[in-house]
């Protein structure tokens, strides 16, 4: 039996998953993928980690004729024991997820009931629900992303608020507009902030496989966010050079402050995009830098 086979037989007696296994080695599926495929050979502090994880010795491990060790049956098999502990490994997402479906179905019946259009206030609760159930890990990241954004929108669309012209404004000059306003863009612009620096932590410490994919995400981020500043003088430019001439319409001024509110509500999606994969990259060259060095 050869490294690959005893890495697959040893993970699946553990009931995990490549996914699994990749998480706790802090690595990527497709590396997991490539070692039991034998097209790859982990390094010495990965046997190390997956022997403490398996149960087994570095020997067992990576000796040519050594053998996986068989798990032994419990003493008593109960069945239903073995059902509740599967069962439980998601139950908790589970639980969330039924709980925010019923509440947002219903939110959703009553208020179109009530208010026809005011269904739509249900519609965050509704997919966080969902999100519950599609993803299996991290569910509570994604929610969080996702109700940004949605309320973002709203934000822009309905209420006209923007939390960057708003707080510019504020630093600039006397604010005479509605208090309320102001409080509700310094603690959305808070709540972006917090986000982001969530997910920027979160994703710029996985380790970076290949080059090419962070700098290319970096690149994507990077022209996007300077194709949205020249867009957006550009068309406050034209915007202000019409409203003196006052030859605006109403579906031109819908236009603009739509293809305005986009621009800004993906604004911090891919400032995120950036930073974190400009760290990773940062990362990756000083490790290397200093493997070189030693």
């Amino acid at each position: 039996m050869n490294l690959g086979e005893r890495l697959f037989t040893l993970r699946t007696q553990k009931n995990l998953s490549q996914g699994d296994l990749a998480e706790k080695l802090n690595v990527s599926r497709q590396s997991v993928s490539k070692w039991e495929n034998n097209s790859a050979v982990p390094e010495l502090d990965k046997i190390i980690r997956m022997s403490e994880i398996f149960g087994v010795t570095v020997d067992e491990i990576v000796k040519e004729n050594a053998q996986p060790p068989k798990e032994e049956a419990p003493q008593e098999p109960t069945p239903t024991v073995v059902q509740v502990i599967q069962k439980n490994r998601f139950e908790k997402r589970e639980i969330a997820g039924i709980i925010l479906l019923s509440l947002g179905g219903l939110a959703f019946l009553l208020l179109l009931l009530l208010t026809g259009l005011g269904c739509i206030y249900a519609l965050p609760v509704l997919l966080c629900g969902a999100v519950c159930f599609v993803c299996k890990k991290e569910a509570p990241f994604y929610c969080a992303w996702l109700v940004y954004l949605l309320v973002t929108g709203f934000l822009s669309f309905a209420t006209a608020v923007s939390s960057w012209k708003v707080i510019r404004y504020t630093f600039q000059e006397p604010y005479n507009g509605n208090p309320a306003i102001i409080i509700i863009a310094w603690v959305w612009f808070a709540a972006m902030l917090g986000i982001m620096a969530w997910s920027v932590i979160k994703f710029a410490k996985r380790p970076v496989e290949k080059i090419g994919k962070p700098i290319a995400l970096c690149v994507v981020g990077a022209v996007y966010l300077l194709a949205d500043l020249i867009i957006g003088r550009m068309i406050g430019a034209y915007y202000m050079q019409l409203a003196e001439s006052d030859s605006l319409s109403s579906s031109f001024v819908y236009g603009v402050s739509s293809v305005n509110s986009v621009l800004t509500i993906l604004e911090p999606v891919f400032a995120t995009l950036v930073l974190a994969q400009g760290i990773r990259l940062l990362l990756y060259f000083y490790k290397r830098r200093k493997a070189v060095s030693c």
